[in-house]
């Protein structure tokens, strides 16, 4: 029977809209009125801020943003036992670390629709009005993008919660899509070329997130009139950033560089995860830590190898991934890893480690580095990807030799590998462009929806080919340790394109039941 569970999301705008300091102890009878909230530049913009806060929550990009989508996205393990099912994509509706995370996005979007619903009647001045509003539209846009890709259609919430629309039914993939290029469109019209405030995006990243959605809404499907939307809303784009050395984009440290397009500004009152959860205990790497980090997001064997055979001695790996070994805090002795040690009986020590953007200033569970949601290399493979498709593979190499070129000049002397590519077909093209997404984004949380936006057919190839590999541990002392976790069907495939849509809004929602659950669970 159908749980009566109501949540105000009206209760979490006016809290996202009171200081950090007082967030938790403001009762609702102290919030500001809307008068007073919209009043002038000033509450404008901390309206504006209010709508940023979540995204640095734990249950939004502070961490569970990684522990899905890293677990989920097919490219790394997860070496502890309790994420065993969501590594297989059997993730259960009720799963705490979804249903929190789909909520999230939720009240992200409910502050966006309160400032958008006040804004025009604020005395704020006409700029800062218009680049608030445009701000809104791109983080409403983001969120319902995330939403869409991972859950498919989700309820539509465009204005302020009250009493008579808290229930909504869930809307179509399509009127998702349709309304994420809208506002899109609109943060584009709105938004300055360049931000007053440092961090924050101006109309080239609206430009590129449309890039991005319509790459994935072109699908699989050879002659959709989606890639070349892609193209004409990346070449926006191109030119306006540029690409940065290796060592300056993965350290941590360096914030809001020439790449980044969309960052998510964290700080000493909103850290992240990040490093908890990729750095190996006690190393070199963190030479400050109190407490040991997890280092459970790790490259799996079977994408580190193919990688490393496609390109060997390329720097991405050098400057990105800790192999073969590691030495310990103080340097008192040395680690042994994958692939340099082996095992058939499975251990924590048969994976490689994350090193790109791994933060040597952590201490204990939380550091203040930035999260970089989307960048300029990104888009340079979103061109080629789509110029494949529309002109063939000869007008495409431009565009993702940029980025092997990057690489390469990113060691002295230069590196050989990743070399220019030529001579190809156009199917060679487009199959080689997806796993050159997935090397060089590895450990950003793009893999879960790069490997499913092909379709189901391309996800249970990557599952088969990845179950296959050689060195894979099938009967490990743990389940932890197990390679081949993957059931390759395709009915699990086509299970697999989605998350499952959260047993918390089914129950809290009168207008969603269990039939409305997503296929296969």
């Amino acid at each position: 029977m159908k749980k009566m569970i109501k949540y105000s999301l009206g209760l979490m705008v006016a809290l996202c809209l009171t200081s950090c300091d007082s967030l938790l102890e403001e009762d609702t009878d102290s919030f500001p009125s809307a008068a007073v909230v919209y009043a002038t530049n000033e509450s404008v913009e901390s309206a504006l801020a209010g709508c940023y806060h979540e995204l640095l929550n734990y249950h939004c990009f502070g961490s569970d943003y990684m522990t899905i989508f890293c677990t989920t996205g097919g490219t790394c393990a997860n070496t502890s036992s309790s994420y065993v099912d969501m590594r297989a994509m059997k993730v259960s509706p009720d799963d705490k670390y979804v249903g929190r995370h789909f909520k999230s996005y939720y009240s992200v979007i409910a502050n966006c629709n309160d400032l958008l619903d006040k804004i025009d009647d604020s005395g704020a001045s006409d700029e800062m009005k218009q680049r608030a509003k445009g701000e809104a539209h791109l983080l409403r846009g983001m969120m319902y993008f995330n939403l869409v890709r991972a859950f498919g259609g989700v309820p539509l919430r465009l204005t302020p919660i009250t009493s008579e629309n808290l229930d909504m039914a869930r809307s179509t993939a399509e009127e998702c899509y349709e309304q994420i290029i809208s506002d899109l469109t609109t943060a584009a019209e709105l938004l300055p070329e360049k931000n007053p405030l440092d961090g924050r995006p101006n109309k080239y990243a609206a430009h590129a997130l449309l890039a991005k959605t319509y790459l994935t809404l072109a699908g699989n499907e050879e002659g959709s009139p989606y890639w070349q939307k892609c193209i004409d809303e990346a070449q926006k784009v191109y030119g306006k950033y540029q690409l940065v050395t290796l060592q300056e984009l993965y350290n941590p440290q360096n914030r809001n560089t020439a790449e980044s397009i969309i960052e998510i500004q964290f700080s000493d009152v909103n850290a992240n995860t990040y490093t908890q959860g990729i750095a190996p205990a006690s190393s070199d790497y963190t030479p400050n830590q109190a407490s040991d980090p997890y280092g459970r997001y790790r490259p799996s064997k079977y994408i580190f190898d193919t990688w490393q055979g496609q390109y060997p001695g390329d720097p991405r790996i050098e400057e990105g991934i800790i192999y073969n070994s590691y030495t310990t805090k103080g340097g008192t002795s040395t680690t042994k890893i994958y692939p340099a040690y082996n095992s058939s009986s499975g251990s924590s020590r048969m994976y490689v480690y994350l090193k790109k953007f791994l933060d040597s200033r952590y201490v204990a569970q939380y550091t203040t580095q930035n999260f970089i949601y989307l960048r300029y290399a990104d888009v340079l493979l979103m061109l080629a990807e789509a110029t494949n498709e529309v002109s063939g593979p000869e007008a495409a190499y431009k565009y993702v030799n940029e980025v092997l070129a990057r690489a390469r000049n990113s060691a002295t002397p230069a590196a050989e590998q990743p070399a220019n590519w030529s001579g190809m077909t156009k199917q060679e093209f487009r199959k080689r462009i997806m796993y050159e997404r997935l090397y060089e984004m590895i450990g950003e949380q793009t893999e879960f929806f790069d490997l499913r936006r092909r379709g189901p057919q391309f996800l249970l190839d990557y599952w088969i080919a990845h179950n296959a590999h050689p060195t894979n541990c099938t009967n490990p002392s743990s389940a932890k340790y197990k390679d081949d976790w993957f059931e390759c069907t395709m009915d699990m495939a086509k299970r697999g394109m989605l998350l499952p849509f959260p047993t918390i809004e089914i129950n809290s929602n009168n207008l969603i039941s269990d039939s409305d659950q997503n296929p296969g669970y």
